[in-house]
């Protein structure tokens, strides 16, 4: 591998403003994927006690998934990556977060996942 990384992200304004990214050989077996070793809630609450989430308005310091965020994980049965995002995403901002963690075209997949979704309530109630 040539330096890619797994690990989670945060984009907001045209950039990856938050990450934990680690090399693929550095990343947690779980299954045939490789991730990354850290989630989403605790290495929030890690930014907010080193100020970094200052940065970010007070509304949107409250929540983890007040911004978008996604994860990106190594598929070793397939060779590929996968970049799962949510609905709130374009796919210039894609492009970035591929660009960020040094992710090959031809073998990387961009995945809305549910997880991730910014959704109302009367949305997730169809969905449910």
């Amino acid at each position: 591998m040539s330096n890619q990384k797994v690990g989670i992200f945060w984009f907001y304004k045209g950039k990856v403003i938050f990450s934990h990214a680690v090399s693929v050989e550095y990343g947690l077996l779980y299954g045939e994927t490789v991730t990354g070793t850290r989630d989403h809630a605790e290495y929030w609450e890690e930014l907010r006690k080193d100020g970094k989430l200052n940065v970010l308005g007070e509304s949107l310091r409250e929540e983890y998934f007040s911004i978008a965020r996604g994860r990106v994980v190594f598929h070793k049965d397939t060779g590929k990556f996968s970049v799962y995002h949510g609905n709130n995403m374009k796919k210039t901002d894609l492009h970035k977060v591929g660009l960020f963690f040094n992710l090959p075209e031809d073998r990387t997949d961009f995945e809305e996942d549910l997880h991730y979704c910014d959704l109302t309530d009367s949305e997730w109630n169809k969905i449910f």
